[in-house]
């Protein structure tokens, strides 16, 4: 679940997770949501790590991550 903080976004994550190391490594993140009818939005940006959670620890001890957006994009494609 992806949710608002501001203009940021935020999501949770598993602390041992792929995800999770990859954001360490590396903040760079692209968030991309697909609707209908056929709308997206891309929203490109840097991660930062609120809370780094608990492995191991259950729902309640996720990583907490928020994404300070550099660029969005959005398009609707035309019905036919």
């Amino acid at each position: 679940m992806i949710w608002f903080e501001g203009d940021n976004l935020r999501f949770e994550t598993e602390p041992d997770s792929r995800k999770f190391r990859n954001l360490i490594r590396d903040p760079k993140v692209s968030i991309c949501v697909f609707g209908q009818p056929k709308w997206a939005v891309v929203v490109r940006g840097r991660a930062e790590v609120l809370s780094p959670g608990t492995p191991g620890g259950g729902m309640e001890d996720q990583a907490q991550i928020l994404v300070r957006p550099e660029r969005k994009v959005s398009w609707r494609r035309k019905e036919g």
